[in-house]
């Protein structure tokens, strides 16, 4: 299924609870041995982003203030996209109405 995804999308995103070496890591490793980021390969090279929790200690408080200071809410998640893809600010905005 991760394979199928990543070969008919332009960017994929990971999105995950733990910090650096969880899911991201593996479907980073999953595309580079696959060459599914390659310049040349037939997806014009896949963008890659991975979306975590901060390898830092973080304050206790609710899961959603934690994910939002991580940048793991929608408008985290809208950002990371777009940039990938190379959108400017307003394109943001537009995704986000």
């Amino acid at each position: 299924l991760i394979r199928q995804l990543m070969i008919t999308h332009e960017v994929v995103v990971t999105v995950e609870e733990g910090s650096i070496g969880g899911l991201g890591a593996h479907v980073l490793t999953m595309a580079s041995d696959e060459g599914l980021t390659d310049p040349d390969s037939a997806n014009g090279g896949l963008k890659i982003r991975t979306l975590r929790l901060p390898d830092v200690f973080q304050d206790h408080d609710s899961p959603d203030k934690q994910y939002d200071a991580a940048g793991l809410n929608a408008s985290g998640i809208v950002d990371c996209v777009l940039a990938a893809l190379r959108h400017n600010s307003a394109g943001v905005e537009e995704a986000r109405a």
